[in-house]
């Protein structure tokens, strides 16, 4: 894949984050009210995976390394939540 395509794709999937994360807080707004606890923790959640990745993009070397060792399978990407919430 030539630079610009790569470019092209990493901008679209960023955009497409910025769009999971919206839509996760409208579902918020829409399931709960404001003074709802898990209102509160469901947002302070959204916001720290979106302030974490933009920190983890900007973080060149950091990234390098880490999808090296997402190469290597030495970090478990495998968040399984059906199992989370069969155990629920």
């Amino acid at each position: 894949m030539n630079s610009f395509k790569s470019k092209e794709k990493a901008e679209k999937n960023f955009k497409n984050i910025k769009v999971a994360v919206k839509g996760l807080y409208e579902i918020l707004d829409l399931s709960l009210s404001e003074d709802d606890f898990y209102y509160e923790a469901g947002k302070d959640n959204i916001t720290a995976i979106y302030k974490n990745l933009i920190e983890l993009l900007l973080n060149e070397y950091g990234l390098r390394q880490l999808l090296k060792k997402i190469q290597n399978s030495e970090v478990d990407l495998n968040i399984v939540l059906n199992e989370y919430l069969a155990n629920a």
